[in-house]
């Protein structure tokens, strides 16, 4: 019978030889109980359970101030997919002896340089696809399902570089990213070829044609521009893209400078090496720069995208500005509503004077159509006849009158209210009036004006009076 007992981490099993003398303090299982274990099968493509360093000394000392600044598709080791060209780049793959693994490694085939695994070395295909046919093989890798082809061996050939591979499953390995976790604060981050997100920093892309080396090129830029002091804490990763043109590599830069600041290191010595790099007799015939440029806030961009303080400040101006739309608006159609008064001195109101339907005597009684009604207000004992009289102007003061401004002739300067020989009765008996004319010259007795028909066709009243 062939078994194996996987344990978490921090977990001690003790076999003592008097039961009786468990620790009390032990909380768990009694004696004889079935202890049973969850194991998580791991998945290749997931870059969060990988660690890249430039050497396997560095990978078994487990240093992470060691780790290599990569592309998100070269987190995971580069397979090439099964080339045996050489054309591809090729990993050595380290599983620590310490730790115990399930692995779900896709059905793809890979292609490794070197794969360490429980401390032994597999440096060829067949002695690693024999381990694979055993138990713990079955139960470390694609447990329960069918195993890839893995290629082990080779190394890249073009000294022009040679690619992942991985980018084929770009889509898979992104799946496992989060942008916005990154916290990038500069604008405008340019996403380069084989990354998922938006970096702080510059994207070059170096055309080369003959005598191009790529181990010379990435040699040049770490004497040349990265020992100068106003470059210290540049990253570069330099490399090639199975999706980019043919003739082309790829170098980003990014540096450490906090905040907003972020990226401007990098994108000045991206300008240095576009100016400079053609002409150092590496083979370059063109650079092409993307930079970064300096965030506008404390928040700035979260990769490539707007952070939580922007997105709020945007819907408080918003919501504002709506507001003083609708007030504005509620205000203007309230005006619009209300009637416009003016603020116009009143005129005093005018005594209305009866129609006499042609007749010449006053009585108090009022014919209407045959009808008659009395009117209360006229006394009938009053006499046939009153008088007007008019004396000129009293002097009622200052406190009792005011000149108004609206007519031409102030009180004092109008000779008709100083001219006090106006006087005298009038009987009314003597008041005749003539019947109006209508415009179609048909004069009726009895009616009233209309003030359409012009001043000509006016009622005429004549009044006999003695001065």
């Amino acid at each position: 019978m062939t078994g194996e007992i996987i344990l978490g981490p921090n977990v001690i099993i003790d076999f003592p030889s008097n039961p009786a003398n468990v620790d009390p303090s032990c909380q768990g299982a009694t004696p004889g109980q079935l202890a049973e274990f969850q194991v998580q099968t791991q998945e290749w493509f997931n870059l969060n359970n990988w660690e890249v360093y430039g050497s396997l000394a560095d990978a078994q000392q487990g240093d992470v101030s060691k780790e290599m600044s990569v592309l998100d598709v070269e987190k995971i080791p580069c397979s090439s997919g099964g080339d045996t060209t050489g054309s591809y780049l090729r990993d050595e793959v380290l599983f620590p002896e310490d730790h115990s693994y399930r692995v779900n490694m896709g059905t793809q085939p890979l292609s490794l340089q070197k794969l360490n695994l429980a401390g032994k070395a597999y440096t060829s295909t067949n002695p690693f696809s024999d381990f694979l046919n055993t138990v713990s093989g079955k139960s470390q890798f694609n447990p329960g399902a069918d195993r890839p082809t893995v290629n082990i061996g080779g190394s890249c050939t073009d000294v022009t570089g040679c690619a992942c591979g991985n980018d084929a499953m770009k889509t898979v390995i992104c799946a496992a990213v989060q942008c916005q976790v990154r916290g990038l604060q500069c604008d405008s981050p340019p996403t380069p070829r084989g990354h998922c997100c938006g970096v702080c920093g510059a994207v070059l892309t170096i055309g080369y044609g003959d005598n191009f080396n790529f181990q010379n090129l990435e040699s040049y830029i770490r004497t040349q521009y990265l020992q100068q002091d106003k470059y210290q804490g540049v990253r570069t990763i330099l490399s090639k893209s199975a999706v980019s043109r043919a003739g082309e590599v790829q170098l980003v830069l990014q540096d450490d400078a906090p905040g907003t600041q972020n990226g401007q290191t990098a994108a000045a010595m991206a300008q240095e090496v576009k100016d400079t790099l053609p002409a150092a007799g590496l083979g370059i015939t063109a650079v092409d720069v993307q930079a970064s440029t300096k965030g506008t806030g404390p928040s700035g961009q979260t990769g490539g995208r707007m952070g939580g303080g922007q997105i709020a400040g945007i819907v408080i101006g918003v919501i504002i500005v709506l507001l003083l739309i609708v007030l504005v608006a509620f205000f203007l159609v309230r005006r619009r509503s209300t009637p416009l008064e003016l603020s116009l001195p009143k005129m005093p109101k005018m005594p209305k004077m009866p129609t006499f339907n042609g007749k010449k005597s006053l009585t108090n009684e009022f014919e209407m159509g045959g009808a008659t009604f009395s009117n209360p207000n006229f006394d009938p004992n009053s006499p046939d006849h009153f008088s007007l009289s008019y004396s000129g102007v009293e002097d009622l003061g200052s406190s009792k009158g005011f000149n108004n401004p609206m007519y031409d002739n102030p009180v004092e300067d109008n000779p008709m209210y100083t001219d006090t020989s106006l006087s005298g009765t009038m009987d009314p008996a003597s008041v005749t009036t003539t019947p109006p004319t209508t415009p179609d010259g048909d004069t009726r007795d009895g009616g009233i004006e209309n003030p359409i028909y012009g001043l000509d066709n006016l009622q005429e009243v004549v009044m006999d009076a003695e001065c």
